[in-house]
């Protein structure tokens, strides 16, 4: 059937301008291939028929893929990138053609042996291609991806070392390989989240070629030093008789830092007329009780069986008085010391915590039963080592002190109001930082000093200002609190050893027996050989523990 000349010139305008579109190629089954893309919206039957154009050979011969069909009937996978495109050859002549979805991947005919495929949208389809006698010639499982080629080069060209492969999943990359520590896997992701929309989407799978073990040697220490100065006056007079007109007069130190006098000395005089001595005597007769005594008025110096001290009414002068001075100095020195040696792989987190932990309620129900949570305190360590090229280590590390202290504490009722819970408050002082410093070299945090004066002065007004007489009317109080932290790290990069080359505490400790106990005190025995990892060494002298 012939057609046209306007027909033949409008498809020789429509497969020019395909090409036109068509870049570069894929290659089939073996990996991605490049060029532009066209469109079609629905599955269709293709029945070419031979036109009269001029055949235009493709750019290279890299971009064409020749089927070879005595490879037998089975289905071909082509991977095609997103926006690329591939060459098809066939030996044979294509008379119809179907595409299951033209919105992923799209068929045109440029000669009757020769197939453009283009890849529309991620996902994947399927053309089949028949021959004049209806048969099925071949048939093409078309996977449409995102273009990873210029990724792949990428990497390929930023760590030369490793083994990096990209997969293409949808929207979505994933790492698969070998590198040769966390560095570099490190940055294989960072480069590939910039392909992608996200970097939620980079899937990370890589090997690493050799993981560095790292110990981390860290000296906690922490000082606190404090300074406690107490010196009041406590003065009481009440002048006037018990039932008449009295006067009184009073003075009391409230130490209102600390709270109260904590200890110290208290000397002064004191005088009570109220309470004085009863002589009395038993009282025999009707109205009394056997073994009553009775009041007996000592007159002319006589004398009764029995005295006791009785309330009175007191003198009538000077009633009662007091003056005491009050004096205490406490000072205080507490140093906190921590040693923790850990080992983790590179990239991995470890954790150290010499300490406690200390209940917190959580929630109550309506019966009132109390659920509680244990919360850590004490001196904790967190850290985070990453192996960088040339033996350097990233290190993100996280300490601190705590202790449990009233300052803060929390009261609640268990309900029933019997009982209460009291949760204490924490007392911290935390360092977290990221340094980078060779294996075996040293890094201080320090600085972290906190100092704390408090001082109340309690007085009469006007009376303070008096000269040595003043000194009578006023009480000080003084506290004075220095804190110091301070952190030294040493990372190193380790491999494992033998166990004969390690020693613990108990290497080397024998308890003593019943004999040198009894006789000569001893907890243990003193050994001249020692067991583990010095055994065979040449000492002078009793060598091991001694335990008093």
């Amino acid at each position: 059937m012939s057609r046209s000349p306007m027909i033949r010139r409008v498809l020789t305008a429509h497969i020019a301008g395909l090409l036109a579109l068509s870049s570069t190629s894929s290659v089939l089954a073996d990996g991605p291939v490049g060029g532009s893309h066209t469109y079609r919206p629905a599955p269709r039957v293709v029945r070419p028929q031979p036109v009269a154009v001029t055949p235009i050979a493709p750019p290279a011969a890299e971009q064409v893929l020749s089927i070879d069909l005595t490879a037998g009937a089975g289905a071909r996978v082509l991977d095609l990138p997103l926006g690329k495109s591939a060459i098809i050859e066939l030996p044979v002549d294509v008379r119809d053609m179907l595409v299951t979805n033209p919105l992923v991947a799209d068929a045109v005919l440029r000669s009757p042996r020769r197939i453009y495929v283009l890849g529309m949208t991620s996902g994947a389809t399927d053309a089949v291609f028949f021959d004049a006698a209806g048969r099925k010639i071949l048939q093409l499982n078309i996977r449409v991806a995102q273009d990873i080629s210029l990724l792949s080069s990428t990497l390929r060209t930023v760590l030369p070392m490793g083994s990096v492969q990209v997969v293409p999943l949808k929207d979505s990359v994933i790492l698969t390989g070998v590198v040769m520590n966390a560095a570099d896997s490190e940055k294989a992701s960072r480069i590939a989240a910039q392909f992608v929309s996200s970097p939620e989407k980079v899937l990370n799978m890589l090997s690493i070629a050799g993981k560095d073990q790292v110990m981390l040697e860290v000296r906690i220490v922490e000082v606190q030093r404090n300074v406690i100065k107490q010196l009041g006056v406590d003065l009481n007079a009440v002048l006037g008789q018990l039932g008449e007109t009295q006067y009184s007069f009073g003075l009391s130190p409230t130490f209102g830092v600390n709270g109260s006098l904590l200890g110290g000395i208290t000397g002064g005089y004191k005088l009570d007329t109220t309470k004085q001595p009863i002589m009395q005597q038993p009282c025999v007769g009707p109205g009394w009780a056997a073994g009553a005594l009775c009041p007996v008025v000592v007159r002319d110096g006589g004398n009764s069986d029995a005295a006791t001290i009785s309330n009175t009414a007191g003198a009538p002068g000077l009633n009662s008085a007091k003056g005491m001075i009050q004096a205490f100095e406490r000072v205080g020195l507490i140093r906190t010391l921590a040693e923790p040696n850990l080992t983790v792989l590179s990239g991995e987190s470890g954790k150290f915590l010499a300490g406690g932990e200390f209940p917190v309620p959580t929630g109550q129900d309506a019966t009132g039963k109390i659920t509680i949570e244990f919360k850590p305190y004490g001196v904790g360590l967190g850290y985070t080592p990453v192996v960088l090229s040339g033996g350097r280590i990233s290190l993100k590390l996280s300490t601190e002190v705590s202790e449990l202290s009233s300052l803060g504490a929390y009261s609640v009722s268990s309900g029933s109001g019997s009982s209460v819970l009291t949760v204490p408050g924490l007392t911290v002082r935390r360092a977290e930082t990221t340094v980078e410093l060779p294996s075996g070299g040293s890094l201080m945090i320090a600085g972290l000093l906190q100092q704390t004066t408090k001082q109340t002065i309690d007085a009469i007004p006007g009376m303070t200002n008096m000269p040595v007489l003043g000194a009578l009317f006023r009480s000080r109080d003084y506290l004075n609190g220095e804190t110091e932290l301070v952190i030294i790290i040493t990372p190193y990069i380790v491999d494992p050893t033998r166990p004969q080359n390690l020693q613990t505490p108990a290497d080397g400790l024998r308890f003593a027996g019943d004999m040198s106990t009894t006789l000569l005190g001893r907890l243990n025995k003193v050994v001249k050989a020692p067991a583990g990892a010095n055994a065979g060494r040449a000492y002078q002298g009793p060598v091991g523990y001694v335990i008093e």
